[in-house]
């Protein structure tokens, strides 16, 4: 999940389980529409009012992997603590598998409903800090408790996408490492909630967009290194994942993506 408004990456992050990919707060300084860029994976967001103190009425909501963008409407001072979980960790964490969950969220109680233990998590708190230590504290001991581990085999699969940028054909991955597209496409579903293709996709979406941006490439340019047919090619896909053109890319916040 990407919010635009004062999104922070804390480096508390680098001291937590590999279960753990990014953890993240954000404030809403205004009323408005923030736009959520797919990036292929699972967060669990605890929404509060940033002003109240202590705080109350923490609702609990779960981000399953998207395929494309879509709009939340936030009003000023609502604030994010989020918790970003690496690919193959959301079962182990919540109990269920991520395709239950794709392209969908829940809130509240549909979240609890479907994972009742999330119900700590709506405990009264001192600050944002302390929401912070509660839900890194609950997915390192939902992780350490699990029964789930990603496989080597699962773990190296996706991280072949993640080093070549969405841009391998699934046909080579599967050849790598000696197993058939059905077999990968069946590895990948189960630790992302997508399919190979989706999860390619989003990959190079990604690197397009920091090729653009970070490294200030022409679209042209940055077409064919993200390896796009074409400029034209490459705009379908960042209208269709992100709803703005290449020529214009509106203040999105690109999160951090490992394997």
């Amino acid at each position: 999940m990407t919010l635009s408004a004062r999104y922070t990456e804390l480096s508390l992050a680098a001291g937590l389980g590999e279960e753990v990919e990014a953890v993240w707060t954000s404030v809403s300084d205004r009323a408005a529409s923030y736009r959520v860029l797919p990036d292929g994976r699972c967060d669990i967001i605890l929404r509060f009012d940033a002003g109240q103190r202590p705080i109350t009425g923490v609702t609990v909501v779960v981000t399953g992997p998207t395929t494309r963008f879509y709009d939340v409407p936030i009003e000023p001072g609502i604030g994010f603590v989020g918790l970003r979980l690496r690919p193959g960790w959301f079962e182990t964490v919540l109990g269920f598998e991520p395709a239950e969950l794709t392209n969908s969220n829940l809130i509240g109680a549909q979240a609890i409903a479907a994972c009742p233990a999330l119900k700590c998590l709506c405990a009264p708190a001192r600050d944002q800090n302390e929401l912070v230590t509660s839900l890194t504290a609950f997915v390192r001991k939902r992780a350490a408790d699990g029964r789930l581990v990603l496989a080597p085999l699962s773990r190296s699969v996706i991280g072949a996408f993640h080093a070549a940028g969405g841009r391998l054909r699934i046909s080579d991955v599967a050849q790598m490492h000696a197993v058939s597209a059905r077999t990968l496409q069946r590895l990948v579903v189960k630790a992302t909630g997508l399919t190979p293709k989706a999860l390619a996709g989003i990959l190079q979406f990604h690197r397009a967009l920091r090729l653009l941006r970070d490294h200030r490439l022409s679209p042209a340019d940055a077409a064919v290194e993200a390896g796009f047919s074409d400029q034209a090619h490459m705009s379908r896909v960042i209208r269709r994942m992100g709803g703005f053109s290449p020529a214009r890319l509106p203040d999105v916040t690109l999160v951090s993506l490992d394997d």
